[in-house]
């Protein structure tokens, strides 16, 4: 079989993005395995090193102090000398690779994290909910059902995604404290189950790609609006779905400013607000921190995979028909 340079060339450019996308989650994972003394170095190390050396015939980590002229002051971090400081010439000094796993003990003890998970999955698999039901209902009357005044109402609604959330928070704020949610996670969710444009286009799209025949023997049949949509559209639609599911759900987990806005007390609080928290005033354990977020990002990075190929085909097909 013949390869074409093409091909290696374009195999050769998609590794190159790949990695390119690859490095800030890499420099992640590298963060959360650095000591405090690691991150604040000049030098960017992908494997996080300590400074060791030898102290009564055992290799030990130490901890740079200060420079007296030519030598250098350090500090033992382990063994019976821990505390101790030594001055040593720099040539007496060598790196090892060193991984900081406490940073993740550590992490889960600053905050209730699995409090804060439940509270957050327990927003996520309402919001997912909520989106896809009414997502797929609004897009079936917009894309197989024909009604006087659909496609001004269907530009309308495509007109609202250019409203910036800047804008709406203070009219939506004023609202939710009028019917008395504040401090409740009814205003992260409810919204879920009115809709979201840009999944309702989505799905719009891929419900005008299904063969009208289908619907219409479903009719014949007897079957009403409702059944064919539960019957006939959605077992089709799981692809898009899928899509609609996964992007919501991945909003949902980072979502910050909501949280931070409607909900008061710390037993309410979600995992994003706990990671803020591990952001003092004026200073940050960035180890900790990057840990934590690690710990935040692998159930997205799980689920995608998991859902990766129906996530694929329904990006596809989602605009495949104008």
């Amino acid at each position: 079989m013949k390869i074409r340079p093409a091909r290696i060339i374009g195999f050769l450019i998609l590794v190159l993005f790949a990695a390119l996308f690859t490095l800030p989650f890499l420099w992640q994972v590298s963060t959360s395995l650095k000591t405090e003394d690691q991150v604040g170095k000049a030098e960017f190390d992908l494997i996080p090193r300590a400074q060791v050396m030898d102290v009564n015939g055992s290799t030990v980590e130490v901890k740079p102090v200060e420079r007296k002229g030519s030598m250098q002051v350090v500090e033992v971090r382990e063994g019976p000398q821990k505390g101790t400081k030594l001055t040593v010439a720099p040539e007496k000094l060598s790196l090892r690779p060193h991984l900081e796993w406490s940073n993740f003990s550590e992490g889960f003890k600053a905050f209730p994290f699995l409090h804060m998970l439940q509270n957050t999955l327990l927003i996520c698999v309402l919001t997912v909910c909520g989106t896809v039901l009414s997502c797929s209902l609004a897009a079936y009357g917009l894309a197989c059902v024909p009604w006087k005044g659909r496609e001004v109402l269907f530009w309308v609604m495509l007109a609202t995604m250019m409203l910036p959330a800047q804008v709406t928070m203070i009219p939506l704020f004023q609202t939710f404290r009028g019917l008395g949610w504040i401090n409740t996670i009814l205003p992260l969710v409810v919204p879920a189950f009115c809709g979201n444009a840009f999944f309702i286009f989505m799905l719009r799209q891929f419900y005008r790609t299904i063969p009208p025949s289908l619907m219409d023997a479903a009719r014949i049949d007897g079957a009403g609006d409702l059944r064919i949509w539960a019957r006939v559209v959605l077992p089709l639609s799981k692809p898009a779905l899928a899509v609609v599911a996964v992007f919501s759900f991945i909003g949902a987990w980072n979502d910050f400013l909501g949280p931070l806005l409607y909900l008061m007390d710390d037993d309410k609080y979600t995992l994003a607000i706990g990671l803020a928290r591990l952001q003092g005033q004026y200073s940050s354990d960035w180890g900790r921190m990057m840990a934590m977020s690690v710990v935040m990002t692998l159930p997205l990075i799980v689920l995608f995979f998991l859902a990766q190929r129906t996530f694929v085909e329904g990006i596809k097909l989602g605009g495949v028909k104008g």
